[in-house]
């Protein structure tokens, strides 16, 4: 191999270099706090924590000992029924402020989605509330949980009720797709004001999930497993012929929402 046995045994006996050293340390430092995690973070959230620890490295660095070591992270699993990362901006203010009693119709609407487990995967349930008598105005179903959902039933809203877009308030989550670029322009586009609950509040949207509480609990969970076909269907019967037309709501002095628009 052209070393002589004494050339061998001297590197066999030299001292590490600085830079062995330190990687020696690092690789150490991965090896824990990997194992602290039960799994591979990643390069860069591992080189984030060497960095806060005290180490001088650079990303490329942690990722060629990972490497080394035999790591590897995990990638992310596709997300089935997501819809690809939209365009989304900083989410309005809670402007609505759980003053959920409101005196007129086409004054505030209520928005939220939910999700329902179906033979082929994940489908999503949108709907819009007018809080004046708590009637579902409209709502709509898909397999993708995108803002081409919330559209959808924001067009179908508007076509059946035809508000005056400066007297509405549009309340829901900060959900991407109500954040995002295409929605908040139909909103601009009527002049509608937008408001969105504090992050992660559910009590700030109380109506909405109000609603997908007693939609799950009095019709869904009654049912045996579902097609996406089926699913709407369902969806189509709980709101058109029992929820807005007969179920009584304690807030509507016992009224249906239908009943409660008659009558006032």
């Amino acid at each position: 191999m052209g070393v002589s046995p004494a050339g061998y045994y001297k590197w066999l006996r030299r001292e590490p270099s600085k830079r062995e050293q330190k990687n020696r340390g690092l690789r150490h430092f991965l090896k824990e706090e990997s194992d602290k995690q039960h799994c591979i973070p990643g390069y860069r959230k591992l080189w984030e924590a060497a960095v806060a620890y005290g180490f001088a490295c650079n990303k490329k660095r942690v990722q060629r000992l990972l490497q080394s070591m035999g790591y590897r992270s995990r990638a992310s699993k596709k997300r089935h029924g997501l819809a690809p990362r939209q365009k989304a901006l900083r989410p309005a203010y809670n402007l609505l402020n759980r003053r959920f009693e409101v005196n007129q119709p086409n004054k505030v609407w209520a928005s939220d989605i939910t999700q329902v487990r179906c033979k082929e995967g994940w489908s999503y349930l949108c709907v819009i509330l007018d809080l004046y008598s708590r009637r579902v105005i409209a709502w709509a179903t898909s397999r993708i949980n995108s803002a081409s959902l919330v559209l959808t039933t924001l067009n179908k809203a508007w076509k059946t009720r035809r508000p005056d877009g400066e007297k509405l308030m549009f309340h829901s989550d900060q959900g991407v797709q109500y954040r995002a670029l295409e929605t908040l322009r139909w909103h601009r586009k009527r002049k509608i004001t937008v408001s969105m609950s504090g992050k992660g509040n559910c009590w700030d949207n109380a109506c909405s999930e109000s609603f997908f509480a007693q939609y799950k609990k009095e019709w869904i969970s009654n049912l045996g497993e579902m097609s996406r076909q089926e699913m709407t269907m369902q969806s189509r019967l709980y709101i058109d012929t029992y929820y807005n037309p007969v179920r009584r709501h304690g807030t509507l002095g016992g009224m249906s929402p239908i009943d409660f628009e008659r009558m006032n």
